[in-house]
């Protein structure tokens, strides 16, 4: 497999209450084998401050969807869906696995190499579970 750094994606996710009370912030980060979902409430006057980070690891296999979403020749949000919806369940702004992330500008560059990265690792871990399937296959047959 190849070896890279971990891409790291800042964003947020507003707050769907008038009062702001469920504001997400957090950042993303693409390992060779997983993805790590680090977030946390954002502080303010009504919670006394920031929440505790929650990390999340999101294998592969596990991420059906990944759509970058462009609004004025700029990249703005990410949309992500991941097949086990179990995983984010406790992350304000996620319904069913889907998350909305508003992309900060300082990550906007990091985004543009999401999709071929993903579709790259995703890809491989299929394979790899179809080669173990294959094995199995054959181990089983007289």
């Amino acid at each position: 497999m190849l070896e890279h750094d971990p891409v790291p994606i800042h964003f947020s996710i507003p707050a769907t209450d008038p009062l702001g009370r469920e504001e997400v912030v957090g950042k993303l980060r693409f390992f060779p084998d997983h993805v790590e979902l680090g977030w946390r409430l954002s502080g303010n006057v009504f919670t006394g401050g920031k929440g505790e980070l929650e990390l999340i690891k999101i294998p592969y296999p596990e991420i059906e969807h990944v759509e970058l979403v462009r609004q004025w020749f700029r990249l703005r949000h990410l949309v992500l869906r991941i097949s086990d919806p179990s995983l984010a369940q406790d992350m304000p702004g996620v319904t069913m696995g889907k998350m909305t992330l508003h992309i900060d500008a300082r990550s906007r560059t990091e985004a543009k190499k999401l999709r071929p990265l993903i579709d790259y690792n995703k890809s491989t871990f299929l394979l790899d579970a179809f080669d173990k399937q294959l094995a199995e296959k054959d181990n089983t047959t007289p």
